[in-house]
Order: structure tokens, then sequence, then C-alpha cells
């Protein structure tokens, strides 16, 4: 795997692992920016729409990820860990990324029929 091409699952992958742990928590954008004594726009930047002038999303930079993991309340180790797991893992970003998702493949549906 090239290291751009890693670059860009790990930072997907990074963003993904925090807004499934803001899930679990039953947190908003709006919330996590409360507790890491940010603004929304702050937030969403990193997480959602990105940038307004640009429309990309700012890359999370080792304060972001730090910030972020102490107001969830877990390891910044442990959220980078997760998100190198997914990157580095081809089956398992193409899911995350929704490029591939085959729920029922061919004569694997029997179940399904019996539903």
């Amino acid at each position: 795997m090239e290291d751009d091409e890693f670059a860009t699952r790990f930072s997907d992958a990074l963003v993904s692992e925090i807004k499934a742990e803001m899930g679990r928590q039953d947190l908003s954008s709006r919330g996590l920016a409360r507790l890491i004594g940010s603004n929304p726009q702050f937030v969403s930047s990193r997480l959602d729409g990105g940038n307004p002038r640009t429309g990309e999303r700012v890359i999370l930079n080792i304060r972001d990820i730090v910030q972020i993991a102490n107001a969830l309340g877990i390891s910044y180790l442990d959220l980078i860990t997760r998100a190198e797991n997914v990157a580095r893992r081809r089956d398992d970003y193409d899911l995350v990324a929704n490029e591939t998702i085959n729920e029922f493949p061919e004569g694997d549906d029997a179940d399904w029929d019996q539903a």
C-alpha cells in the first residue's frame, strides 16, 4: 500500500472512529465542541463537511486528536490504534467507505428467504 493511500485511509478511519465513539456516547458535534472548549464550526470542519471556503475537511492534527480523545474519555493511543487497524485492513476499509457491500452474495440468502 502506498503511503498516500494509507494516509488517506487512516485520516478517514480516524474520523469514522471519532464519530462512532460519539455515537456510542450519544454526543453531538455541538456537544463535543463544548467539551473541548471550542465552537461547532471547529468540530464540523474536522469531522463533517469541512472548511466552508474550500469544501475540504480539515485534517486532524495531534492536538486535535488528543483534545477529542480526552473529551471522549478514551486514550488518544486507543483512538489512533483503532483507526490504524481499520486503515490497514482493506476489506474493513471498504465497508466503512461503503465501496463494497454485498450483504447477500449469490446463493447465500437462504436465511433471508425464510424470514
